[in-house]
């Protein structure tokens, strides 16, 4: 497989499309643009080729099955940078999105213990479990900000992610942790069972 992205103009014209892997499989897994046109993919990559490019944050494929990704394209279509973001296990990109800013973030699941978090993020070190969500902040130009797990002892994915008008973001996903999850006084603060 290869990820790929299309635009569509209002009435459904296609504008441009492209293939966006290498010799691998490469999944394209969300999309957002920005106030500029610009438009993101994020997702995971198995292909050690074709997917960052020079100067960006992590320019090597680190390991694992599979490294996330983060690509930007301009309105056009073309290629700004791209960085694959993970360390020696699997790592998945599952949606990003911009904030008023321009920033991006990127939010997936990783089963690496190093490359993800930054010093004195909200979560610097792995939790435990099979993986940990993740959510990472890049400027507009590919330069990470921060990045921090978000997870427990057990299996945690951070699925979505949104941004408000205040620049707050926000992650939702799965989790079977049964600490590290909820803060007290919350609507729900323990764990309630099942998988």
């Amino acid at each position: 497989y290869d990820a790929y992205v299309v635009k569509f103009n209002s009435a459904g014209v296609r504008q441009w499309c492209t293939y966006y892997g290498g010799s691998g499989d490469d999944y394209g897994n969300s999309c957002k643009t920005d106030a500029s046109g610009n438009v993101y993919l994020t997702g995971d990559a198995s292909s050690n080729t074709n997917i960052a490019t020079a100067g960006a944050h992590q320019t090597t494929f680190n390991g694992g099955a599979n490294d996330a990704y983060l690509v930007k394209f301009n309105s056009s279509g073309v290629r700004q940078w791209g960085t694959y973001y993970g360390g020696t296990g699997d790592d998945f990109g599952y949606s990003c999105i911009t904030d008023v800013s321009g920033n991006v973030y990127m939010t997936g699941e990783t089963g690496s213990n190093t490359n993800i978090a930054t010093s004195g993020a909200y979560q610097s070190t792995f939790g435990g479990g099979s993986n940990d969500a993740f959510l990472v902040k890049f400027n507009s130009a590919g330069v990470r900000q921060w990045g921090t797990y978000y997870g427990g002892t057990g299996d945690d994915f951070g699925i979505s992610c949104i941004t408000d008008a205040s620049g707050n973001v926000y992650v939702s996903g799965i989790t079977n942790s049964n600490t590290n999850i909820a803060t007290v006084g919350s609507h729900q603060a323990t764990f309630g069972g099942g998988n």
